[in-house]
């Protein structure tokens, strides 16, 4: 196990309890996803280190390439087990790392719209997941609107885990690529629903 990478989550998990005044919804839930994709929405830089903190093991996730690029955060995220990728590219190396690390067991974050500034899901996560063959667990992180208030203990952030997907529960077609698309929409689907349960 990595000290700096359980050192880190344990200050960014602290952070989220005593400002954010955390609050998961399902925590039940994560138990038992070894070699699952995790799935959350995302909303904010800072969506990453909170969902990994919130994780007992270890994870890995997929980053875009251009964060590599950026002094010390590059050393940061390598450390906490970045898998860089090229946007708007099928990166097939980065595909057969995100493959790897599954199949090894790993736990790995996945952002279905891969980046904040779009609201469709990217066929990638369903790439991934259907080739490896991995369950997805949905996630919706919802952030409080002010820190005073959720320091005060008058708002809180909120994590909600959703149910595991079954990958296997997916019909196979001819055409691969439009069962990815199908995939990552549906995921997507599913992340936004459990905005109802914030």
């Amino acid at each position: 196990m990595r000290i700096l990478y359980r050192i880190f989550a344990f200050i960014v998990n602290l952070f989220s309890k005593v400002i954010g005044n955390l609050k998961i919804i399902h925590p039940e839930r994560l138990r038992d996803i070894e070699g699952c994709i995790i799935a959350p929405n995302h909303i904010k830089a800072s969506d990453a280190p909170f969902i990994m903190s919130i994780f007992q093991k270890e994870m890995y996730l997929i980053a875009k390439k251009e964060l590599f690029e950026i002094p010390f955060l590059n050393i940061l995220i390598k450390y906490v087990g970045a898998i860089s990728v090229r946007r708007g590219q099928v990166d097939r190396k980065a595909i057969v790392q995100a493959k790897a690390v599954l199949e090894k067991g790993y736990i790995l974050m996945v952002f279905p719209e891969g980046s904040r500034k779009s609201d469709t899901a990217k066929p990638g996560i369903g790439k991934i997941a259907f080739e490896s063959q991995s369950d997805i667990v949905p996630i919706f992180i919802k952030y409080p609107k002010s820190w005073i208030k959720s320091v005060i203990r008058k708002d809180c952030m909120k994590i909600v885990v959703g149910e595991k997907i079954i990958i296997s529960e997916y019909e196979i077609s001819e055409n691969h690529k439009d069962v990815y698309r199908f995939i990552a929409k549906d995921i997507l689907q599913k992340i936004m629903m459990l905005e109802k349960e914030c």
